[in-house]
């Protein structure tokens, strides 16, 4: 059957002349989005949520080889989390056309409706078990058509549902995006698995970066994603992020009026970041097709400016922006004093290391073997050495273990088992004590306030539904945990405060809000009723004084906006 399939979809790629293909194309020929999200219900921390875009993504950059191959290497689905026996619905009126056909994958069940009148398929992946339904069956918008699973048969290991929208010839994917009606900017907000949420050609910067921006991908085409140069690197090379220096919002901050300010013009640029240090100065990528692009620095207080600053990408900055580490040659990364022009060559086995605050410890990690979701973890070796290499020692060793600086002294590891379950530990290096903070199921989204005091997170599925949410730990003077009494996707804002977005699906506008932690005033920023802003593909980022909030703005023709205190 899987030879029948291939041969088919070959002669009908030899067949149809260019301009039919085309003409298939759902973007360009329907008039709205025609399609409902396929997952039931509203998206929250208990149901579903949205976990890989289709296209550029990561993940695909990461693992194309192994699993997008068929696909040009790209993503040529949606990737929505979900604990398994979530309901699943018809995107659109339809026919079951296959039911566990296994020459279309998504093991261990698969599901494929076919469209006529849209002329478009969509595929199921991932099931529970074998849909209930007979091809030829007739199904309506909205009726249940089978269960969510997990590619790996055991409910705890990655439950998700993939979904796909191709031709009706099976030979081309579609982006999901373009007929499935739903403010896919909010529901990124919180829930992907990783930021940025796409792979950045540096030899291509503005291409494929965004939600709404991905290419067709054609069964058995060339590979799209075969980059010189990146970012961020690959997932062998990547760092955890660096720790925050201390910082305090002066409360004038909090009665100022937030206003936006347009930054970039021409849909100019994703992934832009803020200096660590230096609160008015931004970091920019961008440069034409076809030569390597370069880093241009942006200061508020002035203008753009037309020389760039270095090559692409940017080096990975120390938290007080003294130091810049970036890959050097084999094995070994270069730390360099900005000032001085002092530099270090460090063999980390590849893996980037990051600064602690006083930028005298390197901090990074080894795997034994690559690490692929839905296999045992590897063991990790969490490695530290002094800034100049020398004193190279193991801290600490476990299969799934990540590690990331805290402040000068304290170390925050992290270790996932097979069931998904997540355990903290504070590892003060210069006594060896090893503080065990708990164990979370689901959990996501670790992070580090500045100065190390809280560590954030959240978790979905609980079986109390009441406990789903974002936590924060307090970790000095004894471990106290707290649940928020709001759920959406936050940033620091300073050492004691987020700003954070409510998660609010339903809504194309976002809201900002603030939360103290000390004191659990939960203050409104900006509303849709005073600037209407929508953050693009989830990313957002606080300057280093915590009084500007960068992104690219969904909104409007995706430039670079601050929302920032009218003071």
């Amino acid at each position: 059957m899987r030879l029948y399939h291939a041969l088919v979809i070959m002669v009908l790629l030899f067949a149809l002349p260019a301009v039919s293909l085309a003409q298939l194309d759902a973007a360009d020929i329907l008039p709205e989005k025609p399609m409902i999200m396929p997952a039931a219900g509203q998206a929250g921390p208990n149901t579903w949520m949205f976990g890989q875009a289709y296209g550029n993504t990561t993940g695909a950059y990461n693992f194309g080889d192994q699993w997008y191959r068929a696909g040009q290497g790209l993503h040529f689905g949606v990737d929505l989390s979900m604990p398994c026996g979530t309901q699943l619905v018809a995107v659109a009126d339809g026919i079951v056309q296959f039911v566990d056909d296994k020459s279309f994958g998504s093991d261990p069940h698969n599901l494929i409706l076919r469209h006529e009148e849209l002329g478009l398929t969509t595929l199921y992946g991932h099931l529970l078990n074998k849909p209930n339904l007979i091809p030829g069956q007739s199904v309506q918008q909205g009726d249940v058509v089978g269960l969510s699973g997990d590619p790996d048969s055991t409910c705890v290991s990655r439950p998700h549902l993939h979904f796909e929208v191709r031709s009706l010839d099976y030979s081309r994917w579609i982006n999901p995006v373009d007929v499935i009606e739903a403010n896919w900017d909010s529901l990124a907000t919180i829930g992907p698995f990783g930021y940025p949420l796409f792979q950045q050609d540096l030899e291509n910067p503005r291409q494929w970066v965004s939600l709404e921006e991905q290419p067709d991908i054609y069964l058995w085409g060339r590979v799209l994603n075969n980059y010189n140069y990146v970012s961020p690197p690959g997932n062998s090379a990547r760092p955890e992020p660096a720790p925050q220096m201390a910082r305090d919002v002066p409360e004038v901050m909090d009665t100022a009026v937030y206003s936006l300010r347009q930054v970039t013009s021409d849909g100019c640029c994703a992934n832009a970041q803020w200096h660590p240090t230096a609160a008015n100065t931004l970091y920019v990528t961008d440069g034409p097709a076809g030569s390597l692009a370069g880093v241009f620095e942006y200061n508020l207080n002035g203008v753009l400016s037309d020389n760039q600053l270095r090559p692409a990408p940017l080096p990975y900055l120390s938290a007080s922006g003294a130091h810049e580490i970036e890959p050097f040659i084999n094995a070994f990364v270069k730390v360099r004093h900005v000032a001085s022009g002092t530099e270090y060559q460090v063999n980390t086995g590849g893996r980037i290391p990051t600064l602690n605050t006083e930028n005298s410890q390197l901090l990074w990690y080894v795997t034994e073997s690559a690490v692929v979701p839905g296999q045992t973890r590897p063991n990790t070796s969490i490695y530290m050495s002094d800034i100049n290499g020398e004193n190279t020692r193991v801290v600490y060793a476990e299969p799934g273990a990540f590690a990331m600086w805290m402040d000068d002294d304290r170390i925050l590891l992290t270790t996932r088992n097979d069931s998904r379950e997540y355990t903290l530990r504070v590892l003060e290096w210069r006594t060896g004590t090893l503080t065990e903070i708990g164990m979370w199921k689901e959990m996501r989204g670790i992070s580090v306030a500045p100065g190390g005091r809280y560590v954030s997170f959240y978790v979905n599925w609980q079986e109390d539904p009441a406990a789903s949410g974002v936590y924060m730990v307090d970790t000095l003077g004894g471990i106290s945990v707290e649940q928020m009494p709001w759920f959406g996707g936050w940033r620091w804002r300073d050492s004691d405060s987020v700003y954070y977005v409510p998660f609010q699906p339903e809504q194309q506008y976002h809201t900002l809000r603030t939360y103290d932690l000390a004191t659990g005033d939960d203050r409104l920023m900006v509303s849709p009723e005073l600037a209407q802003f929508t953050i693009a593909d989830g990313y957002w980022q606080v300057s280093a004084d915590g009084a500007r909030i960068l992104f690219q703005n969904a909104a409007d023709d995706r430039n670079l906006y601050v929302l920032e205190p009218e003071l």
